[in-house]
């Protein structure tokens, strides 16, 4: 039996080839992007809340190539009824 509220952590990142989720370093090397991602889990049904903040990014490829990334690979969380979920960007 699960004991409520819980709590994932972690982080995505945004490469060439699309979002990879790797929550300790090394990070991968060609990652363009990194979000920092949080999952809050209030009891069994509830809707999840989730915070994905941008926290890193390569400021060596051009603002434009990253926003075309993303328009491809959209967000790392696949989008349900059941989910809240915010973005934010630190940097």
């Amino acid at each position: 039996m699960t004991d409520y509220p819980t709590e994932d952590r972690g982080f995505y990142h945004l490469t060439q080839g699309g979002w990879i989720r790797r929550d300790a370093t090394p990070f991968p090397s060609d990652r363009v992007e990194t979000w920092s991602y949080q999952a809050i889990y209030l009891s069994k049904d509830a809707k999840e809340h989730i915070c994905l903040t941008r926290v890193w990014k390569d400021n060596h490829l051009a603002s434009g190539d990253r926003k075309a990334l993303r328009g491809r690979f959209g967000i790392p969380i696949e989008l349900q009824t059941g989910r809240n979920i915010t973005l934010q960007c630190d940097v």
